[in-house]
C-alpha cells in the first residue's frame, strides 16, 4: 500500500510541473497557520507547500486538493487520478 501511495504522490507532483504549480516540502513552523500546507502564489507563481514530516496519505490530500481547482481538460490524467481530483473538490 505504501508503494501504491508513493506512485500517486509521484504522479501529482508530476501533474503540478505539467500544471506550473511548485511543489515546495519544507518544515512549516506556525502551526496555526497553514500548519500542513497548502496552495499560495508567491509572486505570481502557485505554489504549494507541504509539511515534509507529513505522513504521505496527507501529502497526497494536500496536493491533490490544491490541484483539483486548476483546469486540467488539456492534460491527460489516469481515471484513478482523476476520481482523486475530483473527491478533493468536495
Amino acid at each position: 500500500m505504501n508503494m501504491e501511495y508513493r506512485k500517486v504522490l509521484e504522479y501529482l507532483e508530476d501533474l503540478a510541473l505539467k500544471l506550473g504549480v511548485e511543489v515546495v516540502y519544507e518544515k512549516l513552523e506556525n502551526k496555526d497557520f497553514l500548519a500542513t500546507g497548502g496552495l499560495c502564489k508567491v509572486k505570481g507563481k502557485f505554489k504549494v507547500f507541504i509539511d515534509r514530516s507529513e505522513a504521505l496519505e496527507r501529502r497526497i490530500e494536500i496536493l491533490s486538493r490544491a490541484l483539483s481547482c486548476f483546469n486540467r481538460e488539456d492534460i491527460y490524467i489516469l481515471p484513478y487520478i482523476r476520481e482523486i481530483l475530483e473527491r478533493a473538490r468536495e
